[in-house]
């Protein structure tokens, strides 16, 4: 059983395509000249490599970035560029995919705050951790406008409590979305020199 996770992950590692389980248990046969030179080539390894990269770098996005930092960096140190050409998505309010489904928060009032998160996520270069803060700003600034406006302290409360919610939530979950935004606006130097 160890041996054939052990293929699996190798077979992942590589991005063959071409293991199955039958392949695994059946004895080995001599490879074709054509299938080993395709299939251990060094491109091939690489691709395997960067494969494994990615989805590690996906599993730090969710749980926060590395080290608990979440910021977008181009290979080798470099600082990334605004993309040339790249339109920003129109900003969606307080709604979020999850798990294929949308789901809108249904908080009109949060929604310009939702929209300038979304705004500053999605420009090159920005800082999470600032574009959180106003974010976080922006929300009780609504429940300090309640509570001047209507005086109604159960209801500032309210307002504080689901603010601080929707600010832990973007806090703790937001990292991918943001990265997501940041490869959207962004371009490395290296990303470039691979297009051409």
């Amino acid at each position: 059983m160890a041996l054939i996770t052990r293929l699996a992950v190798l077979c992942l590692a590589l991005c063959l395509g071409s293991c199955t389980e039958d392949a695994t248990l059946s004895p080995p046969t001599q490879a074709t000249e054509e299938t080993s030179s395709d299939d251990w080539g060094l491109g091939s390894i690489r691709g395997g490599f960067e494969a494994v990269n990615g989805y590690f770098d996906s599993f730090l996005e969710l749980l926060g970035g590395r080290n608990g930092v979440c910021q977008y960096r181009c290979r080798y140190g470099k600082a990334p560029m605004p993309r040339p050409e790249y339109k920003a998505p129109e900003p969606n309010g307080c709604s979020s995919y999850f798990m294929g489904l949308q789901l809108d928060m249904g908080i009109p009032a949060m929604t310009k705050c939702c929209n300038q998160l979304d705004i500053c996520y999605d420009t090159c270069g920005a800082n999470k951790y600032r574009c959180d803060a106003k974010f976080r700003w922006c929300l009780h600034s609504i429940c300090s406008d309640l509570k001047k406006s209507l005086g109604f302290v159960s209801k500032v409360e309210a307002c504080e409590s689901v603010a601080d919610t929707v600010f832990n939530t973007v806090w703790t979950l937001g990292c991918r979305p943001f990265m997501n935004s940041q490869r959207s606006s962004c371009i490395c130097n290296e990303e470039e020199r691979e297009e051409l």
